[in-house]
């Protein structure tokens, strides 16, 4: 049991200010659950704009600051973050001259968080860099963007697939139903699909300089898979984010210190459609005509049938869509972590109420569902491109990519424990 002596037990802390002047941390009281508890209770009052907040604390033998946990969108007012040593590695210890920093930042302050995929840990920044991402940002980093909570409009209307000259409108509407979905935490999402640079970096060491985008992934290598004997093993939702060991995303997971995974299917459109409710996530309507989008799509927002071989094009290249992802649509299918729901044999799913919260996905199915509107260089029609398209795959199928999510909310609930 980890003990606290000296300043944690007289009550002597360290509270630091954010940044953000229209913010600010006070009334810091810091105490551990003992002696029937070792874990370590921070609270504190928040005043003025909703703010991610950070513990960091040292002690005698580590006085460098140690990151205790970090709360993301903090309203404002009477808060606290739990830090619980027997999930670190100074579980046993005594930890002399204990004292605690809390600091905050603005949302806003947060848009993009950057994971150093080489020594890790991440930073954060407001906006993209002066002088625009760069290869770095490919392969020995990886870029995720903020995607705040709230209610989203999904799935697309009969206009839609009957401007698209659909011969069965009713029937793609009613699969892909127009609907709300509501994230009542923010999220982030990689701003790049997952690249062979990037993969290298985190499989060997030594980041790569190949930007396409890491194929011949299968969802069992990404986040593990059932065993031998079926026993739910690693099966979203099921065994929620647990993931095996030797996974890519625990891998991913050391690094950053935070708790990535796969995109949900809904986070992915959500993100995709970056606010827009149109069926082009660059604002397209369906007013405007098919071979306006063929010329818009083809040659400036995707890698699509003849702009070039969709397996060879690395990413980026595109623009971005308005909350500054690329290749959201073509380029190669991406894994989420849903399962399908329903059915097997084709990538439809029953009708979802018209309106729900916190989606957790579908279960019961061996079968995953793949994102990005992949056209593959053989689609005959732009509604391959769709931002609310499904493929679905088996996850031990070495096809296909992905982009990756941090979750935040189970780290609000658990005190920034990964």
């Amino acid at each position: 049991m980890v003990v606290l002596r000296k300043l944690m037990l007289w009550g002597t802390l360290s509270a630091a200010l954010g940044a953000a002047a229209e913010s600010s941390i006070s009334d810091v009281v810091v105490n551990q659950r003992w002696p029937w508890s070792e874990k370590v209770d921070v609270d504190f009052v928040l005043s003025g704009e909703t703010s991610d907040v950070e513990v960091t604390a040292t002690w005698d033998a580590h006085p460098a600051p140690y990151r205790l946990g970090t709360l993301f969108g903090v309203a404002p007012g009477q808060r606290r973050l739990t830090w619980d040593p027997a999930k670190s590695p100074f579980k046993g210890q005594t930890l002399t001259g204990f004292t605690v920093a809390v600091s905050n930042a603005s949302v806003s302050a947060h848009t993009y968080l950057v994971v150093d995929l080489v020594n890790g840990g991440y930073e954060f920044l407001a906006d993209v860099p002066a002088s625009g991402w760069t290869a770095e940002h490919k392969s020995s980093k990886m870029v995720f963007r903020r995607i705040p909570a709230g209610t989203y409009t999904l799935g697309e209307e009969k206009e839609t697939f009957e401007h698209l000259g659909q011969s069965s409108p009713d029937y793609y509407a009613d699969i892909q139903n127009r609907r709300q979905v509501t994230f009542t935490s923010d999220f982030y999402v990689g701003i790049y699909k997952y690249t062979k640079a990037q993969h290298a970096c985190i499989t060997n060491g030594t980041a790569g300089s190949d930007f396409q985008p890491q194929g011949e992934l299968s969802y069992d290598d990404l986040r593990g898979a059932k065993n031998a004997d079926a026993i739910l093993n690693v099966d979203w939702p099921l065994t929620a984010y647990k993931v095996a060991p030797e996974s890519i995303v625990a891998k991913l997971r050391v690094k950053a210190g935070l708790l990535v995974d796969l995109c949900q299917e809904d986070q992915w459109e959500v993100a995709a459609r970056a606010g827009t409710t149109t069926f082009w996530p660059t604002g397209g309507t369906t007013g405007e005509t098919f071979a306006a989008h063929t010329n818009q799509v083809n040659g400036f927002v995707a890698w699509y049938g003849s702009t070039g071989s969709t397996a060879q094009s690395a990413v980026g290249t595109k623009t971005d869509n308005g909350w500054g992802l690329y290749d959201v649509i073509g380029l190669a299918g991406e894994w989420t972590l849903d399962a399908t729901a329903g059915t097997t044999t084709i990538p439809a799913r029953n009708r979802l109420p018209e309106a729900y919260t916190d989606p957790v996905g579908g279960s019961g199915c061996a079968r995953r569902v793949l994102r990005s509107a992949s056209g593959n260089g053989a689609a005959t029609g732009l509604n391959e491109l769709l931002p609310c398209r499904r493929q679905i795959a088996d996850p031990s199928s070495h096809s296909y990519s992905t982009r990756f999510c941090i979750h935040l909310k189970p780290l609000v609930k658990e005190g920034g424990q990964p």
